[in-house]
């Protein structure tokens, strides 16, 4: 991977909020933890503001490297990846010493959260980690019946959004970067939106794209790095 210039504050730069209900530090004053009660993200890892692409329309150095290299691809997806960022922003929590999260086996294996309404997607369209369930943050039974089981007075819901676009180059030849979009809601024990935020940024790295092409390892190291550096904005924002 060929490192890029990336300056973490510039990052800071472009969070996007929206409809914020209430303040990072408002946050952060309540000291008792909250339950991490949903993990979603795309499905199909996409070129950032164009259309899936078509696996037909491979090039002839396209096909030629595809057999080449078992690890080169054209299309990605987020089936593993969305475990992975669960893992990471998980451990960028339990880093901070501004913010909490409950026991993630208590949260999973509640009553409440197991019969919470849920919003099944179509097949393919959205992941999540294997032992999270898709549950709907309009059912406003579910943090009610969540507190009184557990006593744990907050609910988080995390959504990323994950693309890949380029970094330099022409076309789809050229160095390629990871690109980030992760939502974050808290709603209290009513069902109340007490937090509602998206933070964007990118990964630092880039690899060599040709012909659309690329390192499916590579393409999901630069996500990682990607994510690990969104996690240290939305800290970065409670904060501050």
């Amino acid at each position: 991977m060929k490192k890029a210039s990336f300056i973490f504050i510039a990052a800071i730069l472009i969070i996007t909020a929206t409809g914020c209900a209430s303040s990072g530090k408002a946050i952060i004053e309540q000291r008792d933890p909250i339950a991490l009660v949903s993990v979603v993200s795309n499905w199909d890892i996409n070129w950032k503001g164009e259309a899936p692409t078509n696996p037909n329309t491979f090039s002839i150095f396209g096909n030629s490297a595809l057999r080449s290299d078992p690890d080169m691809t054209l299309v990605s997806n987020a089936d593993e990846l969305i475990g992975t960022a669960e893992t990471l922003f998980r451990d960028a929590i339990n880093a901070s010493p501004i913010i909490n999260l409950a026991e993630k086996g208590a949260v999973l294996s509640s009553r409440a959260y197991r019969e919470a309404r849920v919003n099944e997607p179509g097949r393919n369209s959205l992941a999540k980690p294997a032992d999270y369930r898709f549950i709907n943050f309009r059912d406003k039974n579910f943090p009610a019946a969540f507190v009184g089981e557990t006593g744990i007075q907050r609910v988080m819901f995390v959504e990323f959004d994950f693309t890949k676009s380029m970094y330099s180059g022409f076309g789809k030849n050229g160095e390629g970067r990871a690109d980030v979009d992760m939502s974050i809601t808290i709603l209290d024990s009513s069902g109340k939106t007490l937090y509602n935020r998206k933070f964007s940024s990118w990964s630092g790295s880039t690899i060599k794209i040709s012909g659309g092409v690329y390192s499916q390892t590579g393409i999901m190291e630069l996500f990682e790095e990607a994510i690990d550096d969104v996690c240290r904005i939305f800290l970065y924002q409670l904060e501050n």
